[in-house]
C-alpha cells in the first residue's frame, strides 16, 4: 500500500499544490529555502496544525474575512497482492462496510461482482480515496465502487461545506467472509476509512534535527515513536533477537564506519542507555564505549531511520527532510543505497543534494517554487527523469552542474567557464545571483546539420516540466566564421546567441606584462624575472607570420586593431609560454588564461571591457 495521489489546500505556502502523484520507492522533494518543501512533508505526515495560506490572492484587502479550513485528498493504492490479507486483518479486528451507492436496489449483480474480485482470480490493485477537512473527513460525494470514491466537488464547496460524514450513513455490505450481510454504517466503519487509518499508523517522519535521544524508561514497546524518543527502549527489545540486531548494526557501519557496534545497557532509575562502540566488541572494552550523547550530529538520526527501514515488518512511508544537513554527502549516499534495498517502504526525501537525487534514482521529483506569495508544484516522473539525465549527457554535464541554479549561460569552453564570472562580477559589476555559467560540450554541434537538434535540446531541457534551469543564452568565439554565418546560427536558436568580436577569448589575453608576471609566477628555475618588453618582442615578430592566422590571410594586409582580432591567440600565447620559458612552462587554457585574467583585472581591467557589452546584454 502506498500514497499514490495527494492535494494539499490552503495550509502554509500553499494555496492549492494541485493533484500530486506518487509512486512506490524514493520520492524526492527539492526547492529553494522557503520554498514550502517541509510544510509539503509535515502535510505528508497527515499531522499537522492549523496554518492558513495568505496572500494577496485569499486576502486582497486587509478587511478580507479569514477562511479558517484547510485541508488535503489523498488516494492509497492496494496491490492485489495485499487486499485479501488487510481485508482479513481488517475483518478479525471487527466490521467493516463496503459502501455501495445508494441507487444499487439489485444485489445480485453487486454480489457476484464481489465474488469475482475475491475468488476468481480478477483481483486487481485498488485506489482508496479520501478527502479531509481540517482534522474531519468529509463523506463521499458518490461511490462509483466498491473501495474508491469520485470527488467532483470544487475546492471552495468541499473545503467549507459544514457536512459531517458522522451524520451520514452509509448502505452496503459487511462481513465479506460470512454471507456478505447487507446493512447500514457510520463513516468510520467504511473500509477506505479503516485502511486510511491503518495506513496512518505506518508514517514516519524524521525531522533535520539532533535528536536527544540518549536513554530512556525500560518498556516492552517495539514500535519507535513518532520522535524517536523511545529509541533506546526498542532497540533493547531489538538485542533479544540477534540476527536482526546484527543486521542493524551492519547497516549501521555501512553509513558511519567509525562506529562498529551499537549496544544498549541498563542504567540508572530503571532506564537503558544507548552505547557506541568504535572498537571492534571482540575487544571487550565497553568502558571504552560512550553515550549516544556525545556524539556527532545525525548519528541519532541514522539509528532512527535505519531501526524503522530494517525492523519494521510491514510497509512504511517515512519521510526525511534534508538528510544531508546532519549527514557527510558520502553517508547519505549510503543510507539511500540502503533504503533501495527495503523497496517495500515508501520514501519522500526533501533535499537539496544533486548528489542524492542522482544515488536515489528517484521514482518521482516534486519541484517546488515560491511565486507571488504561494507555493507552486510540479512533479517529475522516472521517465521524464530518464529523459533529462539522456539530454544532459549528451551536453556533457551532470545534475549537479546545473542543479540551484536559477537561469545557465552557455559559453565556449571550459576556459570561458571560469573566467566570465570573474569580468561579469569584477569589471561590470553585475553579480550572478544564481546564474550558473557552463561551457557546451562542442561548439562545432551548433553549426551544421546538428545544429537545431543541438539546440532544441536546450529548449527541452529550459522546458517547464524540467529540473533543468531555463537558458538565457549563448556566447561563442568567432574563430574564422562569416557574418552570414553567424546570422544563421543566431536564427536557429530560440535564445539571444551572441559572439565575442575577436576570434577567440584568449586574444583578449594578449597583454605582455600580465603575460611576463604569470611566467615569473611559474617558471621557478628563471634566474632573472622575464620582462613585458620581451614578451612585447616577441608578439610584435608574430604579427609578421601567417601561422597564426586563418588561411588566405595576410599579416602586412591587418591593421594592427584586425590583426588582434584574426590572430590564434591561444596558439600565440602557447609558443610564448614555451619560448621565453625554455619550454619549462607549457601554456594550459585552464589554468593560466583565468590567472591571467586575475592579474588583468587587478591591474589593467580596460583591457577586459571589451567583453562587458556582450555579456551584460545576455544577463539583461
Amino acid at each position: 500500500m502506498y500514497l499514490s495521489k495527494f492535494q494539499l489546500l490552503n495550509y502554509k505556502s500553499f494555496r492549492d499544490s494541485g493533484l500530486l502523484e506518487f509512486k512506490p520507492g524514493i520520492n524526492i522533494i527539492v526547492g529553494a529555502n522557503n520554498s514550502g518543501k517541509t510544510a509539503l512533508l509535515e502535510a505528508l505526515s497527515l499531522n499537522f496544525q492549523n496554518n492558513i495560506h495568505k496572500s494577496l490572492t485569499t486576502f486582497p484587502l486587509p478587511s478580507d474575512v479569514i477562511n479558517s479550513y484547510y485541508g488535503y485528498q489523498l488516494s492509497l493504492t492496494v496491490e492485489k497482492e495485499r487486499i485479501k490479507p488487510i481485508l482479513n486483518e481488517l475483518s478479525n479486528s471487527g466490521r467493516f462496510l463496503i459502501a455501495v451507492p445508494d441507487e444499487y436496489k439489485k444485489f445480485a449483480h453487486l454480489l457476484q461482482s464481489l465474488n469475482d474480485f475475491f475468488n476468481n482470480g480478477n483481483i486487481q490493485d485498488i485506489e482508496i480515496q479520501i478527502r479531509f477537512r481540517k482534522s474531519d473527513p468529509i463523506h463521499f460525494d458518490n461511490i462509483p465502487s466498491f473501495f474508491s470514491s469520485s470527488y467532483n466537488k470544487p475546492e471552495e464547496n468541499w473545503l467549507k461545506t459544514d457536512s459531517s460524514p458522522s451524520s451520514r450513513e452509509y448502505y452496503g455490505i459487511y462481513d465479506i467472509n460470512h454471507g456478505m450481510d447487507i446493512d447500514q454504517g457510520k463513516f468510520e466503519e467504511t473500509i477506505q476509512y479503516q485502511i486510511f487509518q491503518k495506513y496512518r499508523k505506518t508514517i514516519y517522519r524524521f525531522d533535520a534535527e539532533r535528536l536527544n535521544i540518549r536513554s530512556c524508561p525500560v518498556g516492552t514497546c517495539r514500535e519507535l515513536k513518532s520522535n524517536a524518543s523511545n529509541l533506546a527502549e526498542v532497540l533493547s527489545i531489538s538485542q533479544t533477537n540477534p540476527a536482526l540486531f546484527n543486521k542493524f548494526n551492519k547497516y549501521v557501519s555501512t553509513v558511519i564506519p567509525g562506529i562498529k557496534w551499537v549496544s544498549v545497557l541498563p542504567s540508572e532509575n530503571n532506564t537503558v542507555e544507548i552505547k557506541i562502540w568504535t572498537l571492534d566488541p571482540v575487544t571487550e572494552r565497553e568502558d571504552l564505549a560512550f553515550p549516544l550523547s556525545d556524539c556527532g550530529t545525525g548519528v541519532s538520526q541514522v539509528l532512527a531511520i535505519l531501526y524503522v527501514v530494517i525492523t519494521s515488518q510491514e510497509p512504511r512511508m517515512i519521510i526525511i527532510d534534508e538528510p544531508q544537513s546532519f549527514l557527510h554527502p558520502g553517508a547519505a549516499k549510503k543510507l539511500i543505497g540502503i533504503f533501495k534495498q527495503f523497496p517495500q517502504h515508501q520514501y519522500f526525501i526533501a533535499t537539496h543534494s544533486p548528489a542524492l537525487i542522482t544515488a536515489a534514482n528517484p521514482s518521482t521529483i516534486v519541484k517546488l517554487r515560491h511565486e507571488d506569495g504561494e507555493t507552486k508544484a510540479l512533479v517529475m516522473k522516472s521517465e521524464d527523469l530518464k529523459e533529462q539525465s539522456a539530454l544532459l549527457a549528451e551536453l556533457g554535464v551532470s545534475l549537479s552542474d546545473v542543479f540551484g541554479a536559477d537561469s545557465i549561460l552557455w559559453v565556449e569552453g571550459p576556459t570561458e567557464e571560469l573566467c566570465f564570472p570573474m569580468i561579469l562580477e569584477k569589471i561590470a559589476k553585475k553579480p550572478l545571483r544564481g546564474i550558473q555559467i557552463l561551457a557546451v560540450k562542442n561548439t562545432g554541434d551548433l553549426e551544421g546539420k546538428r545544429a537545431e537538434i543541438i539546440f532544441d535540446i536546450y529548449d527541452k531541457l529550459s522546458g517547464g516540466n524540467s529540473l533543468f534551469p531555463p537558458t538565457i543564452g549563448f556566447i561563442f568565439d568567432r574563430e574564422g566564421r562569416l557574418d552570414s554565418d553567424i546570422e544563421k546560427l543566431k536564427n536557429r536558436s530560440k535564445k539571444p546567441v551572441e559572439f565575442l568580436e575577436r576570434r577567440m577569448y584568449e586574444n583578449y589575453l594578449l597583454h605582455p606584462k600580465a603575460i611576463a608576471a604569470i611566467i615569473n609566477d611559474d617558471d621557478k628555475e628563471r634566474t632573472q624575472p622575464l620582462s613585458a618588453v620581451e614578451v612585447q618582442e616577441w608578439i610584435d615578430k608574430a604579427k609578421q607570420e601567417s601561422s597564426y592566422l586563418l588561411k588566405n590571410v595576410k599579416p602586412n594586409q591587418l591593421s594592427e586593431s584586425e590583426w588582434l582580432c584574426q590572430v590564434d591567440g591561444a596558439k600565440l600565447l602557447s609558443d610564448i609560454f614555451s619560448n621565453l620559458s625554455e619550454t619549462r612552462v607549457a601554456f594550459r587554457k585552464t589554468t593560466h588564461s583565468p590567472k591571467i585574467t586575475e592579474w588583468l583585472i587587478d591591474n589593467e581591467p580596460e583591457q577586459l571591457s571589451e567583453l562587458e557589452k556582450p555579456l551584460v546584454s545576455l544577463l539583461e
